[in-house]
Formats: C-alpha cells, sequence, structure tokens
C-alpha cells in the first residue's frame, strides 16, 4: 500500500494536469480533457480503494498517505477554477471565449472538471480519514475511569 497509492495517484494527478493544459483548443476540441479524464480514471479508482481498505499504519507509511493528499490538493488547485466556469456557470471547457461551440460539444463533457474536483475530494477525505486513525492509534489509551494507566 506504501507505494501502491502515491503511484496510483500520480498516474492520475499526471493525466489530469496533461489533460487541463497540454493541447489546443482548435474549433473547441475538447478530447485531451476526455482522454485525460478515460485514461486517469482507473489510477484513481486505484488509489481510492486502496486508500479506504488498507489498513492504517503509522510511521514512513503515513508519508504515502501525505503524498496523496498533496497530489489531490494540486489537482483541486487547477481543476476547482474550470469546474465553477463550465460547470457551475455553463462556459465551454477551453474557456468563455469557445462558447460558439457549444451547440456542437456534448453536455457530459462539462461535467468532466466537477468529476476531477468530485474524484480529489474523496481522495483528501480519505486521506484525512487515515491520517486521523493513524493519530488516535499512535495516542495511548486512557482508561475508563479518566485516570492514565499504571505502566
Amino acid at each position: 500500500m506504501f507505494i501502491a497509492v502515491p503511484l496510483l495517484m500520480l498516474w492520475y494527478t499526471a493525466n489530469a494536469v496533461l489533460s487541463r493544459f497540454a493541447g489546443t483548443c482548435t474549433m473547441g476540441d475538447t478530447d485531451r480533457f476526455v482522454a485525460g479524464m478515460i485514461i486517469g480514471a482507473p489510477g484513481a479508482a486505484g488509489a481510492m480503494a486502496l486508500l479506504f481498505l488498507a489498513p492504517t499504519r503509522t510511521g514512513w507509511r503515513m508519508a504515502g498517505v501525505l503524498a496523496t493528499g498533496l497530489l489531490a490538493f494540486m489537482v483541486l488547485w487547477i481543476w476547482v477554477p474550470l469546474a465553477l466556469s463550465a460547470g457551475i456557470h455553463g462556459h465551454h471547457l477551453c474557456g468563455p471565449e469557445f462558447d460558439e461551440y457549444l451547440a456542437v460539444s456534448s453536455r457530459w463533457e462539462r461535467f468532466i472538471p466537477l468529476a476531477h474536483v468530485m474524484v480529489a475530494s474523496v481522495l483528501i477525505g480519505g486521506m484525512f480519514r487515515n491520517v486521523r486513525r493513524a493519530w488516535g492509534a499512535a495516542q495511548p489509551a486512557v482508561a475508563a475511569d479518566g485516570a492514565s494507566p499504571r505502566r
């Protein structure tokens, strides 16, 4: 789990970032957004499954969980403005200057930024869950009467 989650998250993040910036929007072409989601989605699904199903451990293995959270925050930072523009305000994925191409683009493509935001949010939630569980496991147990246990 230590290396698998960050690697899967790196795969997803690389595809999400590249699909956002690499390519052109010639005549409103949105294929790069679709391709980035299709290629990166298996990595995100695997990272989510491992993050939520793997046992929580303290120490050096938490570095992988924190790296996953850092990459998820990066995806949020990149995709939230586009999610607001395309998903909420109804503009084209390439920007408001391409709104005249909305008639020929699919309506479901505007959900790609919202999907990236949702996936990154779930991964951040999983990161906080695992950090909280590891923190709780590392704390000394408190007796039922409130007194600290004797050693």
